[in-house]
Parts: C-alpha cells; sequence; structure tokens
C-alpha cells in the first residue's frame, strides 16, 4: 500500500505524521519504507539521525506500506507524481480558518491527479474543548474530503520526536497516533 501524506502548505504536519504514521505501522509488524519528495529532506535526515524502524525506500523494495512525504507545493510534479502512484492520500491540515483555503486548493489537485477514492482528510494539532474542535466536520465539508474519524492533538511531544524518535512520545500520544495509522489503513 503506498500512503502519499499532502498540503500545499508548510507547517501543516505532513512530515512528522507521516513519520509517526510509520513507526506506528511498524509497530505493529509491517514492514514500512519512507520516500521523501519534500526537496527539504526533513523526514529523511530525521530517520537517519533518530533510527526508527522504518527505512528509507529503495528502488525495487518490498514493502506492506510506503509512505510519501510531498513538498509543500500544488504546482510540484513531485506532488502530481506522488498522488498518482497513491493507493491512499491524507490531506494532513490544522482546524485553522487559516489552513481552509490551502486544504481547498489542495483537494482540487488531489482530483486533478489522483484517480481513486481513497483520499482522506487528517486534522492535525486539535485542542480538543475548543470551537474549532467542535466545528470539524463543516470544516471538513468546505474542504471537500471526508475527515477521518480520529484526530492528532496538539502535543508537545511530537515536536519532541524529531530529535528523540519514536520514544518522545508518552503512551496516550502513541496510542493516538497508532488509531490514525490503523484508520489510514482500512479507510
Amino acid at each position: 500500500m503506498t500512503i502519499t501524506f499532502c498540503n500545499g502548505k508548510g507547517g501543516a504536519g505532513k512530515t512528522t505524521l507521516s513519520i509517526l504514521m510509520g513507526c506506528a505501522l511498524a509497530d505493529v509488524g509491517r514492514r514500512v519504507a519512507f520516500l521523501d519528495r519534500d526537496p527539504q529532506q526533513t523526514a529523511t535526515r530525521w530517520i537517519r539521525e533518530t533510527k526508527p524502524s522504518i527505512v528509507i525506500a529503495e528502488p525495487g523494495g518490498s514493502y506492506d506500506a510506503l509512505i510519501i512525504d510531498t513538498p509543500p507545493r500544488l504546482d510540484s510534479s513531485l506532488v502530481h507524481e506522488s498522488l498518482a502512484q497513491a493507493d491512499k492520500v491524507m490531506l494532513v491540515s490544522s482546524p485553522s480558518p487559516a489552513d481552509l483555503w490551502t486544504s481547498q486548493d489542495t483537494v482540487s489537485v488531489i482530483r486533478a491527479h489522483y484517480k481513486k477514492d481513497k483520499a482522506a482528510l487528517l486534522f492535525n494539532q486539535v485542542q480538543r474543548q475548543t470551537l474549532l474542535a467542535r466545528e470539524l466536520t463543516p470544516l471538513a465539508e468546505r474542504i471537500g474530503l471526508p475527515a477521518l474519524n480520529h484526530q492528532i492533538a496538539r502535543r508537545q511531544c511530537y515536536q519532541h520526536a524529531m530529535v528523540l524518535g519514536w520514544k518522545a512520545l508518552d503512551g496516550p500520544a502513541r496510542e493516538e497516533i497508532l488509531q490514525v495509522a490503523l484508520e489510514l489503513t482500512t479507510f
């Protein structure tokens, strides 16, 4: 299964979440590889420095899941190619109204280059018990993709994972990531 993570805006959390989803899938016994198509190569560096249980994809390699991180540029041929080869597409967005327009633009690009029906919206940095958290369903409708049932809360340990790897996550954070990863594989 090839899963492409995308958003036309930097800072949405797609690199962090794509790596953590890969770690969660590897934790439950799946062979996971990562293809870093973002020119910044943040994910590649993260994998090399923290040595999680996922690997950098090799041409011709055999994996249970191939996760692709894309650049935050909707006009990039790397984004278009990544969408075309995906089995599933995950649009990562915060519930912020400021992210609404870029997410809508990203949906247009997804529809132009992804010819399957397995695209979904993953809300990231959700602050529970807030007005925006209560409005996720109408926000997903405005963006134009169905949202996963699970969201990712705003937690500082996710930022720490960039330096410390998977071990930076406490039990509730690992469980949250695992629930999203399992939902991602079954939608």
